[in-house]
């Protein structure tokens, strides 16, 4: 018979424990990073707006994404349509591929988000060909949780998206998202913040 490891049972144990209350917990307490799933195959059947989408995996269920490492306009924001539509063109009849990081506050599986080719040899990063558009930011304030190489390109292509003016960048100081959002939060007679370059 067969030796097992009391560690690897241990994890396993561990990991399945983090799936299942994953499921039970209440979504806001789920924003944390999760032992790592298995890659998602699927379709996008509803494009919410430049940086979330609803995916129908392989096996018909439903998942609500957020892509990681972006943020886009807000839905009042100007570009917020043209950020959509170009993710919308992006994953018109493709397959997607979501690497799963965490789930947010909202319970959406915030994930690394591919576009397969035909023949699934190629992929694109669908968050950095939103930012090479000039129709997302950078979310640097999430970037601990990309990979180092995710990281620096995502803010070369925000840097040349400025630099050349393209999408958002038309505009000298857009505001980003973040602050949209934490000024919508404030009373509207109260000054706008400053958003300075980040």
């Amino acid at each position: 018979m067969r030796k097992t490891d009391p560690r690897r049972n241990a994890a396993f144990a561990a990991a399945l424990l983090a799936c299942l209350l994953v499921g039970l917990l209440p979504a806001r307490l789920n924003a944390a990073k999760l032992p790592a799933p298995p890659v998602v195959d699927g379709i996008s059947i509803d494009v919410q707006d430049g940086d979330s989408f609803v995916l129908r995996d392989d096996l018909g269920n439903r998942i609500r994404v957020r892509i990681s490492g972006i943020d886009a306009p807000e839905k009042s924001q100007p570009f917020a349509d043209r950020s959509r539509q170009h993710l919308r063109d992006l994953m018109r009849d493709v397959r997607i591929r979501l690497e799963p990081v965490k789930l947010d506050v909202f319970g959406r599986t915030v994930a690394r988000v591919w576009i397969l080719s035909e023949d699934s040899k190629s992929v694109k990063d669908a968050g950095l060909a939103q930012i090479e558009a000039g129709l997302a930011w950078h979310f640097k304030r999430y970037r601990s949780e990309q990979h180092d190489q995710d990281a620096a390109r995502y803010m070369k292509a925000e840097r040349e998206a400025r630099s050349e003016g393209l999408g958002l960048w038309r505009d000298p100081s857009p505001e980003p998202p973040w602050d949209f959002r934490t000024r919508g939060k404030r009373d509207p007679g109260e000054p706008k913040p400053r958003s300075g370059v980040n």
